[in-house]
Formats: C-alpha cells, structure tokens, sequence
C-alpha cells in the first residue's frame, strides 16, 4: 500500500507542472512543489520497505535480477524528482522552469518503468505477497 504514494504524488506533480508551465498559475506551482516534496517523502519510506523485502528474497530467487531492475528505476526516479523539486525552488513561482518540466517527466518516465516492473514482482513472483496467497510464487 505504502508504494502507491509517491506514485500518485509524483504523477499529480507532472500534471500540475504542466497546467502551470502552460497556465501561469501560481496555484499549480504550488501544488507540484507539495507533492514532489511529499513524494520524495513517502518515496522514501516506500524504498526503506522495498529495501527489507528485496533482502528478504532467496539468493537464488528468479524475482532477485528483476527486483534489482525495480530498486534502480525507482531510486532513478526518486533522485529525478528531487532534482525537479530543487529546480522549483521555494517559494515556487510560475511559470515553472522548462529545466524543471524536463526533470519531472524524465522522472515521470523512470516512475512508470519502475512501477511496472513493480507490479510483475508482485503479479508474476508474489514479491510483498503474503505466503500462501494466490500470486505467491517465491
């Protein structure tokens, strides 16, 4: 549950960088600087458990090569956004930077990749799935 937080924070930022970038409102800028904040928070509480479950797998588990491709993009992802974060700068003003525009997409694309090799480590490996239940493989 806790992953799909920075998810959703990171992507409304995407979106509010964009309405801003093309609307001049200062209300947009807001709103992408809170949530790349917040999702560079729970990204990392998100990444700590991520951390306890990748060491949690066998040594000679099939999910470890992609388990290892999800920490990456993610952590890719999570060091993108803060660079977008510190792009923004506080307070946030409008127009957002094409700079910072850049940034979160890169960031947005990392995210997406990341999170679908996420959801095959759950859906196809059982990765973070309680033993026994259906999905569980590892």
């Amino acid at each position: 549950m806790l992953v799909h937080f920075p998810i959703v924070f990171w992507s409304c930022a995407v979106a509010a960088d964009v309405v801003g970038m093309f609307s001049y409102a200062e209300l947009a800028a807001g709103v992408a600087f809170g949530a790349l904040a917040l999702g560079g928070i729970s990204g990392l509480l998100a990444a700590i458990a991520g951390v306890f479950d990748f060491f949690d797998l066998p040594k000679d588990s099939p999910a470890r090569d992609p388990a290892i491709t999800h920490l990456m993009a993610m952590f890719s992802a999570w060091l993108i956004f803060l660079v977008a974060l510190a792009l923004h700068g506080y307070p946030p003003t409008t127009p957002v930077s094409i700079a910072s525009l850049i940034a979160s997409a890169t960031g947005f694309i990392a995210m997406a990749y990341g999170a679908w090799v996420g959801g095959k480590l759950v859906y196809e490996f059982g990765v973070g799935t309680t033993p026994g239940t259906k999905g569980s493989k590892v």
